[in-house]
């Protein structure tokens, strides 16, 4: 709420009446006495000042109450006006294809059977074969199917896939939503690639992509409890599996709700029985969609038979429910598809149904229900096919006792589909009869229009069907139905479907566009839900836009509702004008400050434009709906001309109107009546009534304004409610109700809309002639109300009436009588007095009076006998004695015929006095003129701060109200003038000399006027501005030189262009440059660095995602390599080992099974390694290269050494393998080439290439861990310097913007403050005329004011210009940095947080790295220590790695420890980063016992064994077993010592009885022979069960262990690096569409409206200032530069 004060200088008291009036609850800080009333025009300021603080704020009612809104509130208004907007646009003449709706359909068919055959469910119909092989063939419509034999990964990949069209379509939608504006044909390929998307997703794609989905989460545990995915080996809710199955469950949200938005508003909701995509609701489909969901969550998620039941249960209410609401409901408008989607749900109940009977009755009483199935579609497609739905028991509804609302839509639906069928199928047309006939007998509403119909009181509505095509029926039909709908919805003023569906209803049946508007508009005020919601925001644009359309085709005629929208948007159209006004003068108020605040200026321009726009809009809106509108364009073309300074386009306007005002009055005998209902009867100007033609009030005056009340002399009390015929003459009252009686049976409009000659009966009882205009009126209960406006006419001669009855006797007359008949009512009332009376000679002449041109009679007044006694007679008679005695008349006869009988009732006289040439009226005028008197009227004069007084004509009185502009050298006094007649009264008050000087100046004669100066340019012949409206810069002149001026001249000359010329020339021209939509270079640059960065860090996050992904699958399988090679030489020895075994076994050391199977395994083990490290692609040094290419490893064959490389040294010693698996044991011997071969070779120089691979391997692992720390620093630093550069350059960019627009802003400083002041005063002078709503006065002003204005503009132009600091509080382009900052430094977070998981993964898994290589050799080494030892007792002069043997046996006791202390070591350090499944492996092995793992995942024994070995010491843990077997091969040597080279050595004693001697060789070497049963001592047998079973099944399961847990670790990182991906890209799309684009769109639009704040400024003001036609030429130049 505002309050507004116009310092109108009159008088203190009405000053202080209008503060005075202010509310009481405002806190204003003034009061009435702190205010010097005495001061005059010094508290202009104040009021001033106080208006402008009220008003700066006008406008921000719908801000203050957006900022109350929520945010949820807003972004759900702006997400439903994205939808609304794009789904209307896609709408819009879109047909969609019958065949292809049919073809979709089946499709559903197929996918919804699906779920009665699905994985979990096929098993009920307990038909293996046919069921399972339906449930292939159905799924064949699934997308998951396909995907089943294909990889993890690939399943995954095809679900972003059928994301990444949902998340397109979402792009097109904001994409269309944000470009609305744009032209058509440039988002013609969105609009159908969009209408593509849609229709595939609800017609074909929506459950694959469901299933799809969903099918990412369908997990079921195995049998150690583990959720394994039910279709691929994957572990479900570990690593990259919840990544994905979160995206899966948000895309299933997404795609779900996406998918219900466009099925409950992507139709068409009109009835058009053609279209495929018509139908009543989308509910229906939304419902359908939901039942898809909710079984595909059911068959993914209830695994298991115990779930049957429940699963059976859900599928038969879903399917009953959308059974019921597509086949019983029938939503679709169109048969064919109506039709198909009954099949699809019928079929699919009847599946439901036989699913029930198998599962509870097949194979009880029931055999084959499958095949039942199969025999019963046919059977419902035809019952489908033949069924045709009549609704007897709608069309039998009883309307009186409707309880529901959902009974009146079915209704009207169905005799909508029987009214559009009756023409082509007559069961159809004989319901629709029987219908009427039924309603006629069971309506008991007075107001039934079939009961009506045949009263004579019942008006038809013939004018509202106009097609002949329309019978009488029909009309029938459709206006029961109207009724219906109107008084259902009486009854139910809240159901928004019924006035939804009644507005269709008017808009396509009735034609009644405007009501069916308000329909929709009262509609929307009862909060509708989401598709009606949607619809009433369509059809109000559609409808307006028919209206607008058929408004054009009708030349400006508006209907009854249309005038009332007019009316309302005429009064909005005001108000709109002065809020924009009141914006204007808060902008120059602010620009009139020492020091203007841009930000302010700019936020005030804002609301200027957002104002201007809204009234330019309703402005259009008002012309489409009618061109004849003088009052509006009125008021239009001074607001355009006093406010928007264009004066081109606003004389344009009010010349305009002026030629439609001058149609118009040319026009009053055609009378029109502007109301449209009985409230707006006030607002009649000519005597209005309202005549009811209801039974009950038939005839009866309704309501009538007070203009007709004193035409008629009655209070309005005394005519309301009575009838019209005591208003009338009696000879018509009588006839009167017979004649309306024919008019509303017959239709006739002979009299309607036209005017004719009545005479009416007023209180004094005298009769008076006026022209009558009639309009019919339909009344919002469907009644017809007769509008009646009464015009006196103009008379320029003395007249009377007389009425005559059939008899000659005079019945009534007009008051006129008295002075010239000497007759009053009183006398005719007494008695009855025939017309002979007054006029003797009457009867004689009566034929020719009765002619058109009537006759001359003579009236006497001293034949009259029976004056009136009354006073004014008197006076009257005592007149006439002093006049001639007889009066001359010319008589006009009329007969008054009764239609309905065809015969004369009697007779109008009309008498016109002959010889007076003055009419009455003019001498009414001069009697005026007469008692025309001076009055006094006050003045202000600021200079000398007084009042002055003068006399004037009041007539002639100027305006007071109108804002004065006083200049201080102008002292004149106002001038009043008024035309009367053909000369000019002027009347003037002596004042001052100067007065009458100035009034001298103001009476002559401009000569010049309409002479033009014209010059030859660029062959061209262009007007020349008069000498002061040149363009000059005085004082940006004076500080220059000569030779700077001319130079400036000769430089302007050089660079003027002819459209530069000619862009000055009018405003016009000079509006289309500075409003041209070109998008800004500066927004240009910035779109493209937005752009630019959006697709680097698009190809970045790429780029890194990928790198990083490939880069830790390369680090885990170098781990692999590392594990393989050193699992390589662990089985190389074992190959030793077992060739030992069998070597001893030959020489008789133990009786033993023979280990070839064991030695095979080794064999194939090997070359599956070997093979495994050959073809591995991972780059790991040159050195490995060149050891595996490379022959560097020297192996002997006999006595000769060959070269080759580790792999083919590897693959001689499988081959010499195989060999010695297939020789006797007899020679397997040391002497023999393969087994020689493969010990020897085994112990000496490939043992140390095995040793320097597994190195290599372990180094390249750590190199790799530390190169790709480089990769992920490089891409750090490239998106951080991608995205600081981008910040600077956005910026600046932005900078540049604000500066662009505090340059525009900065211009408007070099307007004069004089001429501030005017422009100021302009508009408060506009608004206060404007707000005291003399629209004549105020929107017609006299040639001499605007001259005068014009050179007060001159004036104040050439002032002196002061530079003017400024501020700028704008902190837009501050909120934009700010924003920028803080989005790219979220954005750089995901780098940065990307960077520092990788550097922490890598750097922990260098840390590993020394743990890993120590794992995996542990086996291997503690292999070829027990290998060495055994081939020393064999065979001490071999060499051992090139050294000699014995010397290398005992320093690998050495190493033995040193080994196992090293892999302590390692774990304890890196406790803290190792996996918690390798360290409670670590931990369960070493520090606990290891049995149970051994015995159960590794079966090297059984349980019982382990813990009893070694007299429980591997129970307690292999750190007390690895100790054990050290201290075993110690002890050995320890006695091997003792035996070695000593021959006579007690054996026992030595021994100590942990074995017995055996001689082996079978000779006296007692040496040889005790070192050879040093094998068959129980530490060394003890030692073998150790290193065969314990160590080789801990390592490799520690290696498991660890590679399991490393192999979490990655998949953990990637799992995580995934997760940040995605929401990066999804970050990245919102910033960019929901954000970014708007965004530009503001700034683009922002440059627009500042640039266009230029129009402000007049056209003279513009061509004055330097700076503006620079910034005009440069804009121009530019503007040719982009084009």
């Amino acid at each position: 709420m505002f309050i507004e004060f116009v310092w109108i200088g009159q008088r203190e008291g009405k000053l202080r009446d209008s503060w005075e009036q202010l509310p009481k609850v405002v806190d204003w800080g003034l009061t009435c006495e702190s205010i010097d009333w005495d001061k005059g025009r010094n508290n202009e300021n104040l009021f001033i000042k106080l208006k402008m603080e009220l008003k700066s704020n006008f406008g921000t009612t719908k801000g203050s109450l957006d900022s109350e809104r929520s945010i949820i509130d807003k972004m759900q208004t702006e997400l439903k006006g994205v939808f609304f907007r794009v789904i209307q646009l896609m709408l819009k003449d879109e047909e969609q294809s019958i065949p292809f709706t049919c073809i979709g359909i089946l499709l559903q068919y197929m996918q919804i059977t699906y779920i009665i055959f699905n994985r979990q469910i096929w098993k009920v119909w307990q038909n293996e074969i046919l069921s399972k092989q339906l449930n292939k063939i159905f799924g064949y419509v699934l997308l998951t199917p396909y995907f089943e034999m294909i990889s993890f990964s690939g399943f995954a990949a095809m679900m972003y896939v059928c994301l990444g069209l949902v998340l397109f379509a979402l792009m097109l939608i904001f994409l269309l939503s944000y470009s609305i504006n744009k032209s058509k044909s440039s988002f013609t390929w969105p609009i159908m690639l969009l209408r593509f998307l849609i229709s595939v997703f609800l017609q074909a794609l929506y459950m694959p992509i469901i299933d799809l989905l969903l099918s990412m989460l369908a997990c079921q545990a195995d049998e150690d409890g583990i959720l394994k995915h039910q279709m691929f080996d994957v572990q479900c809710w570990s690593n990259i599996h919840i990544v994905h199955a979160i995206v899966a469950i948000f895309g299933t949200i997404l795609f779900f709700v996406l998918c219900i938005i466009f099925s409950l508003l992507y139709y068409e909701s009109r009835y058009q029985p053609h279209e495929a995509s018509s139908k009543l609701t989308g509910r229906a489909n939304a419902v359908f969609l939901t039942y898809e969901l909710i079984m595909v969550i059911c068959y993914t998620f209830m695994n298991g038979k115990n779930y049957d039941y429940l699963m059976i249960l859900i599928m038969m209410v879903g399917s009953f429910t959308i059974f019921w609401k597509i086949h019983v409901e029938a939503p679709f408008n169109n048969m064919y598809v109506q039709k198909a989607w009954s099949m699809l749900v019928a079929m699919n109940m009847w599946g439901a149904t036989l699913l029930c009977f198998a599962k509870f009755l097949e194979g009880v009483l029931f055999f084959g229900t499958v095949y039942a199935w199969l025999a019963g579609l046919p059977l419902m497609l035809i019952a489908i096919i033949r069924s045709e739905k009549m609704h007897y028991d709608l069309l039998l509804l009883n309307l009186n006792k409707v309880q529901d609302p959902d009974q009146v839509l079915h209704l009207t639906n169905h005799l909508l589909k029987l009214f559009y069928k009756s023409q082509q199928n007559q069961n159809c047309s004989l319901l629709l009869d029987g219908f009427l006939e039924i309603h006629k007998a069971t309506c008991t509403r007075e107001d039934c229009y079939l009961k009506q119909k045949k009263l004579n009181n019942s008006r038809q509505q013939k004018p509202l069907f106009k097609e002949g095509t329309v019978t009488e029926r029909d009309v029938d039909l459709l206006m029961v139905m109207g009724q219906i709908y109107f008084n259902q919805i009486k009854k139910f003023p809240n159901e928004i479907s019924l006035r939804i569906r009644y507005s269709f209803f008017l808009l396509d049946n009735l034609r009644q566009r405007q009501q069916s508007l308000n329909e929709l508009i009262q509609a929307e005020t009862l909060c509708p839900s989401l598709d009606n919601e949607f619809i009433i925001f369509r059809y109000k644009r559609v409808i307006e836009d028919e209206m607008n359309a058929a408004q054009n085709e009708n030349m400006g005629n508006l209907d009854v509702a249309t005038e009332l929208a007019f009316q309302n948007h005429m009064r909005s159209f005001q108000n709109k004008i002065e809020r924009a006004t009141l914006m204007h003068m808060d902008f120059w108020s602010q620009l009139q400050e020492d020091s203007p605040d841009l930000g302010k200026m700019n936020d005030i321009g804002a609301k200027i434009n957002l104002a201007i726009t809204q009234v330019e809009e309703l402005w259009n809106r008002m012309q489409k709906m009618t061109q004849n509108l003088p009052k509006a364009m009125r008021l239009y073309g001074k607001f355009i001309i006093e406010v928007l300074q264009d004066k081109d386009y606003g004389e344009e306007l009010l010349d305009k109107s002026r030629h439609l005002q001058t149609q118009n009055n040319k026009m009053k005998n055609k009378q029109t009546i502007s109301l449209i209902s009985s409230e707006d009867i006030g607002y009649e100007s000519q005597p209005t009534l309202l005549v009811s033609t209801a039974q009950e009030k038939f005839a009866q005056i309704t309501n009538l304004n007070l203009a007709c009340c004193n035409l008629f002399g009655y209070n309005k009390s005394e005519m309301i409610n009575r009838k019209i015929n005591i208003f009338m003459p009696n000879l018509y009252s009588k006839f009167h109700d017979a004649h309306v009686e024919n008019f509303l049976s017959s239709n006739d409009n002979r009299n309607i809309n036209k005017e004719r000659l009545v005479y009416i009966k007023m209180k004094s009882n005298y009769i008076m002639p006026c022209y009558i205009y009639l309009k019919v009126i339909q009344s919002i209960d469907d009644n017809v109300q007769l509008a009646a406006q009464f015009r006196i006419p103009k008379s320029f001669k003395p007249s009377c009436y007389l009425i005559l009855d059939s008899e000659e006797v005079i019945d009534s007359i007009s008051s006129s009588c008295i002075p010239l008949l000497n007759i009053d009512s009183k006398l005719i009332s007494h008695k009855k007095t025939p017309i002979t009376e007054i006029l003797p000679n009457y009867m004689q002449q009566k034929q020719l009076f009765l002619s058109k041109v009537g006759g001359p009679i003579v009236f006497n007044p001293a034949t009259q006998s029976g004056v009136s006694n009354s006073q004014l007679a008197s006076q009257e008679l005592d007149d006439q004695d002093k006049k001639d005695d007889n009066i001359q008349f010319q008589c006009y006869t009329y007969e008054v015929m009764n239609e309905n009988q065809d015969q004369v009732v009697g007779y109008i006289v009309k008498l016109e006095q002959q010889g007076t040439e003055v009419s009455m009226n003019l001498e009414v005028n001069n009697l005026q003129q007469k008692v025309l008197s001076n009055s006094m009227q006050f003045k202000y004069n600021p200079s000398k701060a007084l009042y002055l007084g003068e006399y004037v004509a009041e007539s002639n009185s100027q305006r007071v109200d109108q804002t004065i502009l006083w200049d201080q050298n102008d002292q004149s006094s106002m001038i009043s003038s008024v035309q009367g007649g053909v000369e000019i009264i002027k009347s003037q008050v002596k004042t001052e000399k100067s007065d009458e000087l100035n009034v001298q100046q103001q009476v002559k004669i401009n000569y010049a006027e309409g002479i033009k100066t014209l010059r030859l340019f660029e062959n061209r012949v262009q007007d020349i501005d008069d000498r002061d409206d040149m363009m000059s810069e005085e004082d940006d002149q004076q500080g220059k030189s000569v030779f700077q001026r001319q130079q400036d001249v000769d430089n302007e000359q050089e660079g003027q262009q002819q459209d530069f010329n000619n862009v000055f020339r009018s405003r016009k021209n000079l509006s289309l440059v500075v409003n041209s939509q070109v998008t800004p270079p500066v927004v240009t640059k910035l779109s493209w660095t937005a752009n630019i960065l959006i697709l680097v860090l698009v190809a970045l996050s790429f780029a890194d995602f990928f790198v990083c992904q490939a880069q830790y699958d390369e680090i885990f399988n170098t781990i692999l390599l590392v594990e393989d090679t050193n699992l390589r030489t662990a089985e190389l020895h074992t190959i030793l080992s077992t060739t030992q075994n069998l070597q001893m076994l030959n020489l008789n050391v133990w009786q033993l099974n023979s280990k070839k199977s064991k030695l095979n395994k080794s064999i194939q083990q090997v070359s599956l390694l070997n093979k495994n490290l050959m073809l591995s692609d991972i780059f790991i040094s040159d050195e490995l290269s060149e050891l595996q290419s490379e022959d560097v490893v020297k192996m002997k064959f006999g006595n000769e050494y060959q070269s080759y490389d580790i792999m083919e040294a590897t693959q001689q010693i499988v081959s010499k393998a195989l060999n010695v698996r297939d020789k006797t044991l007899s020679k397997i011997v040391f002497e023999d080439d393969d087994v020689g071969f493969i010990i020897y070779n085994l112990l000496n120089d490939l043992v140390f290439q095995l040793r320097n691979s597994s190195n290599l391997y372990a180094k390249g692992l750590t190199n790799k861990t530390t190169e790709k720390k480089e990769t992920f620093l490089i891409i750090l630093g490239i998106s951080a310097g991608a995205l600081g550069l981008g910040l600077l350059l956005l910026t600046f960019i932005t900078l540049s913007v604000n500066k662009t627009q505090e340059e525009i802003l900065s211009m408007f400083l070099d307007i004069p403050d004089k001429t501030v002041k005017y422009l100021y005063n302009k508009s408060e002078n506009f608004i206060s005329n404007l707000q005291i709503g003399e629209e004549e006065e105020v929107l017609s002003e006299l040639e001499e004011l605007e001259k005068e204005e014009q050179e007060e503009l001159n004036r104040t132009l050439k002032s002196k210009r002061k530079k003017k600091k400024f501020k700028n509080t704008n902190k837009d382009q501050r909120n934009y940095i700010f924003a920028f900052f803080l989005i790219i430094l979220i954005l750089q977070a995901y780098f940065i947080f990307n960077y520092f998981m990788s550097d922490t993964l890598l750097s922990n898994l260098a840390q590993l790295v020394p743990e890993i290589n120590a794992t995996c050799r542990a086996e291997g080494f503690y292999r070829f220590v027990d290998n060495a030892e055994r081939s020393l007792y064999i065979n001490r002069n071999m060499t051992i790695l090139n050294e000699d043997s014995y010397t290398i046996v005992k320093e690998n006791i050495d190493k033995l420890y040193a080994l196992d202390s090293s892999i302590h070591q390692e774990h304890s350090l890196n406790v803290d980063i190792t996996n918690q499944i390798y360290s409670d492996a670590f931990k369960q092995m070493f520090m606990l016992q290891p049995c149970t793992v051994l015995s159960q995942d590794m079966n090297e024994m059984s349980e019982n064994d382990c813990q009893t070995f070694a007299d429980g010491a591997m129970y307690q843990g292999m750190a007390v077993g690895v100790a054990r077997y050290f201290e075993n091969i110690r002890y050995i040597m320890t006695i091997y010592d003792q035996f070695w080279n000593a021959p006579k050595a007690n054996f026992t004693t030595i021994a100590r009885g942990f074995t017995t001697f055996k001689n082996i060789t079978q000779n006296t070497d007692n040496v040889t022979n005790y070192i050879l049963n040093l094998n068959n001592f129980n530490q060394s047998k003890e030692s073998r069960v150790i290193q065969e079973t314990y160590n080789r099944g801990t390592f490799r399961y520690l290696m498991q262990q660890m590679q399991a847990g490393i192999n979490n670790d990655i998949e953990s990182a990637k799992t995580q690096r995934l997760a940040l991906f995605i929401v990066f890209e999804v970050l990245l799309f919102i910033i960019y569409f929901i954000l970014w684009l708007p965004l530009v769109l503001k700034m683009t639009r922002d440059i627009w409206r500042t640039r266009s704040m230029i129009m402000m400024i007049p056209l003279r003001v513009i061509q004055r200032i330097r700076s503006i036609k620079q910034f005009i030429k440069e804009f121009l130049h530019a503007k040719d530069l982009d084009s």
